[in-house]
């Protein structure tokens, strides 16, 4: 199996073997299909590693210490042959995710980067990316709960798509930001969600973070605990539940209902159906050019 190592080193004298300035240890999983190679830093170094097994690894050690902030870290790059027809499953915990659909792409592209506070933690940091049937799964694995209190450890996630394709995502905590895929479901739990030019329906259940959607070709379903929600060029409907902050929802082609909202102000500007309001607590409501009927509470008219 081909393999290339190159390793730049500024202001360090390392004679014969890598002295302990500098861990690199190499080891190779499920036989001849998959490599891994892990890199510690603890020093200016930038570490390149390309393999050309089925599962391309590269890693950036350097960058990933620096610029992100790790103590320990490390970059992957998997990649499993899929079509627009494909569903995605990502199960994400903490760390940002970017879900990105690209025209004429024919394959699911990920770049993981595993960040940890020290060895221990990062032991327990873990990507997959695997084929079945017609789903493509993206799974992360991390350590054990018993030594979060003394550091931290996420996975980034940077996934490139067939454009239109379908995904689901389940993710725990982290922005994320999904454009030009196909239906799409997110169930979140904190963080910023952005979801732009979806070309089927969205459904988003959320605990807590704003939410902003934008070019959607289909219904889009909210329910959201707190957080501000702006949702705008809609192809379809737009139904939503909230429990506080802001919702401003613009040019919808169907019709707007909010069944439920806590506190926070209201504006709807541009519905082709009606605006209804079920339940509303506290905060204004306010809207303008509603071509169907218009039901909101008492007193807020």
């Amino acid at each position: 199996m081909r393999r290339s190592l190159k390793l730049f080193l500024f202001g360090v004298a390392v004679p014969g073997a890598l002295s302990p300035v500098i861990y690199a240890a190499m080891s190779s999983e499920d036989g001849p299909d998959r490599e891994r190679h892990r890199v510690r830093v603890e020093t200016a170094v930038v570490v390149d590693v390309v393999t050309d097994a089925l599962a391309d690894v590269r890693v950036e050690v350097g960058h990933v210490a620096s610029a992100s902030g790790c103590a320990v870290g490390e970059e992957r790059t998997l990649t499993v042959d899929a079509g627009i027809g494909d569903l995605l499953n990502v199960d994400a915990g903490s760390g940002e995710l970017s879900v990105e659909g690209v025209e004429g792409l024919e394959s699911v592209r990920v770049t993981a980067t595993l960040c940890a506070a020290d060895d221990g933690l990062f032991r327990g940091l873990d990507v997959s990316l695997r084929r079945s049937g017609s789903q493509v799964e993206l799974d992360t694995d991390y350590p054990s709960s018993g030594g979060w209190s003394d550091g931290y450890a996420r996975i980034d996630l940077v996934v490139e798509v067939p454009r239109g394709m379908a995904a689901d995502i389940d993710d725990s905590s982290g922005s994320m930001e999904i454009t030009g895929v196909g239906a799409l479901t997110i169930d979140d739990s904190s963080g910023d969600i952005e979801v732009v030019g979806a070309s089927g329906p969205v459904r988003i259940d959320d605990s807590s973070g704003g939410i902003r959607i934008q070019d959607v070709s289909g219904d889009v379903d909210i329910e959201d605990g707190s957080g501000e929600i702006d949702v705008r060029d809609v192809r379809g409907s737009v139904v939503l539940s909230d429990g506080s902050g802001s919702i401003d929802v613009g040019d919808v082609t169907g019709e707007v209902r909010i069944r439920e909202d806590g506190s926070g102000s209201i504006g709807v500007v541009g519905v082709g159906g009606d605006f209804v309001v079920e339940r509303d607590g506290s905060g204004g409501i306010r809207h303008s050019r509603v071509n169907g009927r218009v039901d909101i509470p008492d007193g807020k008219r």
